[in-house]
């Protein structure tokens, strides 16, 4: 994933929390697209700079390998970037 780029993925729910959707998934999986960003810097860090941002609707933060993915409309994604990337 590119760094702080903003990309339209794919996301379904497992529980309570947002996952990254596989590229094929099964039949029974709902899922959503939306803008992301992919953030290199640990989840804690990353959720607690962005809580910061003052945004419109709300942002999801979603642990992956080598970082975060940051979740939230397009507008308010850019803002949060902006940010995060100092």
């Amino acid at each position: 994933m590119e760094p702080y780029a903003l990309v339209n993925r794919r996301f379904a729910k497992d529980g309570d929390k947002w996952i990254m959707a596989p590229e094929n998934p099964p039949g029974g999986l709902r899922t959503w697209s939306g803008w992301s960003a992919f953030i290199p810097q640990p989840w804690e860090a990353v959720k607690k700079k962005g809580d910061t941002v003052k945004i419109g609707f709300r942002a999801d933060y979603i642990a992956v390998e080598g970082g975060t993915v940051v979740a939230a409309g397009y507008n308010d994604l850019e803002k949060i970037v902006l940010v995060l990337r100092g």
